[in-house]
């Protein structure tokens, strides 16, 4: 009777350990050290990613845009009045995109508005048959992000990886389908891969906007 006392008593120890435990992690007040994220394993240092109260602020302060007619498809059809860039840790899953069923992800470490002539040079280049042509990596691990505003709200998100050389966008960019290659047995597939002019793009605007991303060693 008394050894079923003890095991009793014990797990009620272990119970409240394990419960003050999670509360603890479910603090938003509270930051880990690091945050796992990826699939790749890599670990985030969450005192340097930005909050969700300023991601949403810094929406309603950045500067506006135009949409300009001449970006070419399909930034030539959308309706925007911002364009702010991220820096942030992404992967193919949890974090494929800077924000995600209607929240910013917990790994953004960098964000900048555009300005109007920014923005217009990287639509351009986006949308250009030239930032196109070569092969892609299987994976995806996204460090840089555009996403586009109307009445501070996202209409469009693209996300780009460098290192797996392609992007991916939330509606079809033309550009990226029309260059295809042809495989021994007859079939096509799009070589949706930066060309060196596409890379060189994405690394001057991340230059200019004082990210790291896209620093070639």
């Amino acid at each position: 009777m008394k050894t079923f006392k003890r095991l009793i008593f014990s797990a009620l120890i272990i119970g409240f350990v394990s419960c003050g435990q999670v509360s603890a992690n479910r603090d938003p007040a509270k930051k880990d050290a690091f945050l796992t994220t990826g699939s790749n394993g890599e670990s985030i240092d969450t005192t340097k990613t930005l909050g969700q109260r300023e991601l949403y602020d810094y929406i309603i302060s950045a500067e506006t845009v135009k949409p300009n007619a001449t970006n070419g498809s399909p930034f030539d059809n959308l309706d925007y009045d911002k364009v702010i860039a991220y820096d942030f840790s992404g992967s193919e899953e949890p974090y494929p995109k800077v924000i995600k069923n209607g929240r910013f992800v917990p790994v953004i470490t960098a964000q900048q508005y555009l300005s109007q002539a920014q923005a217009d040079k990287i639509l351009s280049a986006l949308s250009s048959t030239s930032t196109y042509g070569e092969g892609t990596a299987a994976c995806f691990q996204p460090h840089f992000a555009l996403v586009l505003y109307k009445n501070n709200k996202m209409i469009h998100q693209i996300s780009i990886c460098l290192g797996c050389n392609y992007l991916i966008s939330d509606i079809d960019i033309p550009a990226q389908l029309l260059k295809k290659a042809i495989t021994e047995l007859g079939d096509e597939y799009p070589l949706k891969g930066f060309s060196k002019k596409g890379k060189n793009a994405i690394r001057n605007l991340c230059k200019e906007i004082n990210f790291t991303y896209g620093e070639e060693e």
